[in-house]
């Protein structure tokens, strides 16, 4: 998403969802219940500092090839969470998402991808399908009762 985007974007999401929404910024803890929005031009990744984890803003590099990247904060993520760690790769074009859906399974997380029947662009899931460590593939609209599920235990 492109910045001046991202903002407008949660606070909409903030206004018509459940959730306490929000354009992320550096250093916002992590928080039950509230959703951030990696703001445009950045991606963003998860690290702990002083008992708490935290959300590190990166600008755009030189080498990016997806800003946001999908495959940062997934990789960051599966660091930090280990199995308690779940990773979605929805509709999207390219692959990123594909190392980060590696990372998660491989520190024994557990990973979805859109099914192509509802992605709008099958690249990244398929991506992500291809690397054989995707635990389900669903259509948009089941993939929020098979979190709550796997959540339970």
């Amino acid at each position: 998403m492109p910045p001046g985007f991202t903002n407008t974007f949660a606070q909409r999401l903030n206004k018509y969802t459940g959730f306490n929404v929000k354009e992320a910024e550096h250093g916002d803890a992590l928080s039950q219940g509230t959703v951030f929005v990696c703001p445009g031009g950045y991606s963003v990744t998860i690290q702990s500092a002083d008992g708490k984890r935290i959300l590190n803003l990166i600008p755009r590099r030189e080498r990016d090839k997806f800003i946001p990247s999908v495959n940062e904060m997934f990789i960051s993520a599966a660091q930090e969470f280990g199995r308690m760690c779940a990773g979605v790769v929805l509709t999207g074009m390219g692959d990123d998402g594909k190392k980060g859906i590696e990372a998660i399974k491989d520190t024994g997380g557990y990973t979805i991808a859109e099914s192509e029947e509802t992605s709008v662009i099958f690249g990244m899931p398929k991506e992500a399908i291809a690397t054989g460590k995707i635990d389900r593939v669903l259509p948009y609209y089941l993939i929020p009762i098979e979190l709550n599920r796997w959540a339970k235990g």
